[in-house]
């Protein structure tokens, strides 16, 4: 079969229309094909298949798990993470009819890299960085002589192996210099923004995830990951817009998701939260975090069975979820059933102590209990420690009544 004449026309599909036109011919040329029958399984879920696929014909299911499934038809691409960024399927994907699909490996994306930039470097090295810059410069040599394949490879592994083994410094200095070598990388860029927002160094990652997006806007991942920096410095309205562009790029990107929702959240907007969250949850309904935020906003619409329901099968899967005991305690303390109550606070409290909300909660169910020097203890401690001045308020009340 001829594949030139054949395969589809990448500049229709989003990840590859902004592509340079001999960008486009040499991945096209690379696409291979495939026939599947139906019922045939195209890869598993947690398998690294390190390929994109675009669906030519026929209908594919998408499993996560028992019921939770998501059709593709053609035209459509499957495995977008698994090319961009190397992680391994989140689905288990089957052939429900008999299905032909184009298939773009991962190692034919990432060649040719762009031309070798010319450089002459003069460095004053610090004994600190000395180890890091010596592999660094030990790669640019070899770039000369074994072409780019092993530069790749080194950008791809070895700021996971030392952060890993805690030498986070020791990443930046590396990726800083990869930078340096390959300033047109968006990847290189966003890796480097990912190692800076580990650190804490928040206004520099935003800076570099930036860049990154000048160079290529159409990189989820690095959408996403800006986004959780902007919430981290309260630029909320600038995170949802990041976490809409994650997910435009990736409809299935469960992470942009979450995140949107958490956005959502930490503005008060519920019900754009709870949708949110809700279609995380359609992709991975495992999502433990979620599953107990969604509860509390089930919750604040009044439906106490089903916020409870949703918090037991979160304890089923991790007992130790300080989210889930503190929205049962407040189920409960809402049943007026204190003494219960009580114990599924005091459960979260161990777990989380750091949470000041548990000592309103506490409280309350103190005072319900007929116990009101203990509860005006708990009220008083977020008086004196507390920064959220509507906490603050509510305990200030609360202890008015209580001492009444």
């Amino acid at each position: 079969m001829d594949n030139q004449k054949s395969h589809p026309d990448l500049k229709k599909i989003e990840l590859f229309k902004e592509l340079p036109a001999k960008r486009l011919d040499f991945l096209a040329s690379k696409l291979k094909k495939q026939g599947f029958a139906p019922g045939e399984q195209i890869i598993r879920a947690g398998r690294s298949g390190h390929f994109l696929g675009i669906i030519d014909s026929g209908e594919i299911v998408l499993e996560m798990g028992p019921g939770q499934s998501l059709t593709a038809r053609s035209g459509q691409i499957i495995g977008s993470e698994m090319l961009l960024e190397g992680k391994p399927s989140e689905f288990t994907i089957t052939a429900h009819t008999d299905t032909v699909i184009w298939a773009l490996n991962r190692g034919d994306w990432q060649a040719p890299s762009p031309p070798r930039p010319q450089y002459h470097p003069t460095l004053q090295v610090k004994k600190a960085v000395w180890v890091t810059l010596v592999i660094a410069l030990a790669l640019s040599i070899s770039l000369l002589t074994l072409g780019p394949s092993l530069l790749d490879w080194a950008n791809n592994t070895l700021p996971d192996r030392l952060v890993e083994n805690g030498k986070v410094d020791q990443a930046e200095n590396y990726l800083q210099f990869a930078v340096r070598l390959q300033p047109d990388s968006a990847r290189l860029h966003g890796i480097l923004g990912d190692i800076l927002a580990l650190q804490g160094k928040d206004q520099n990652a935003i800076e570099v995830y930036e860049q990154a997006l000048l160079l290529d806007e159409y990189l989820p991942w690095i959408h996403n990951n800006l986004g959780v920096v902007l919430i981290r410095g309260d630029l909320i309205e600038l995170a949802i817009e990041q976490f809409q562009s994650a997910i435009d790029l990736n409809p299935l990107h469960t992470a942009a998701y979450r995140n949107l929702g958490n956005a959502y959240y930490a503005q008060g907007d519920w019900d754009d939260a709870e949708e949110a969250y809700q279609d995380a949850l359609e992709l991975d309904f495992t999502l433990s975090e979620i599953k107990a935020a969604w509860a509390g906003l089930i919750l604040n619409e009044s439906r106490l069975v089903e916020a409870r329901l949703v918090w037991e099968d979160v304890l089923r899967g991790d007992p130790r979820h300080a989210l889930a005991l503190q929205g049962l305690g407040v189920v409960s303390l809402l049943e007026e059933d204190p003494g219960v109550a009580m114990l599924y606070f005091d459960a979260a409290q161990y777990l989380d102590p750091g949470n000041i909300n548990m000592h309103l909660y506490i409280g309350m169910a103190l005072e319900a209990l007929d116990r009101p020097s203990e509860a005006a203890e708990e009220y008083q401690y977020i008086l004196e420690t507390g920064s959220d001045p509507d906490l603050i308020s509510l305990a200030d009340t609360l202890l008015e009544v209580v001492l009444e």
